[in-house]
């Protein structure tokens, strides 16, 4: 009976470490010139700016592309994947704001951690998407 414990034990161990962090996608509209509030208690970090342009992109000169949602910043390091638009249908877009919560919860200095395979889905045209595999920085601006 023991070793039936244990071998169960084992399996479930192993079951455990062998999955795989689910991805998690938030859209990305550059072309956007909607502004969003910057809440209340992020105001210190960001020299109480209460405003902020939505959506920001900015390419560097050593290839990675900075993204920023509501003054959140994402890098990526040209991991890209092109998708037909239908890709959309298959998958779930989540919300910054949602996204934020659960980092300030479980680790707001590391929001990288919270969420490892994070994608940002930019619409290229009407029929095709790009989807970055981004990083989620925490930093004081």
């Amino acid at each position: 009976m023991r070793k039936y414990i244990y071998i169960i034990l084992v399996l479930s161990l192993n079951f455990s470490f062998a999955q795989k962090e689910q991805a998690v996608y938030l859209s990305f509209n550059s072309k956007n010139d909607e502004f969003c509030q910057v809440q209340e208690k992020d105001r210190g970090r960001y020299h109480a700016v209460e405003n902020t342009k939505k959506y920001l992109k900015i390419e560097q000169k050593n290839g990675e592309i900075d993204f920023y949602i509501c003054k959140e910043l994402f890098t990526s390091k040209k991991e890209i994947d092109t998708c037909d638009r239908t890709y959309l249908n298959k998958i779930k877009i989540s919300k910054i704001e949602e996204l934020k919560k659960v980092v300030d919860k479980t680790n707001p200095l590391y929001p990288d951690k919270v969420f490892p395979n994070l994608y940002l889905v930019e619409e290229l045209n009407d029929t095709t998407i790009i989807k970055h595999k981004v990083r989620w920085k925490y930093y004081i601006e």
